[in-house]
């Protein structure tokens, strides 16, 4: 039987700069900016990857601080 092993980081795949999650979020009604993202990042003690002078970071773990945001301005 084959069992799939934890992984404590995203997949690569999951993984954009601050700037592709930026234009990403800026269409939601609820834009942020690289600031913000990076705040996020320290608060919550995000994952990132650097790489060639630019940092990647989970879509996925920045959705969810988002979410938070996005909760605390309604």
């Amino acid at each position: 039987m084959a069992i799939q092993t934890i992984v404590p980081y995203s997949v690569a795949s999951d993984m954009l700069t601050l700037e592709e999650i930026r234009d990403q979020l800026k269409d939601t009604g609820y834009p942020v900016t690289t600031d913000d993202i990076k705040r996020w990042i320290q608060e919550q003690d995000l994952y990132v990857e650097k790489y060639r002078r630019k940092v990647y970071v989970s879509y996925s773990d920045i959705l969810m601080a988002h979410k938070e945001f996005v909760l605390d301005a309604a």
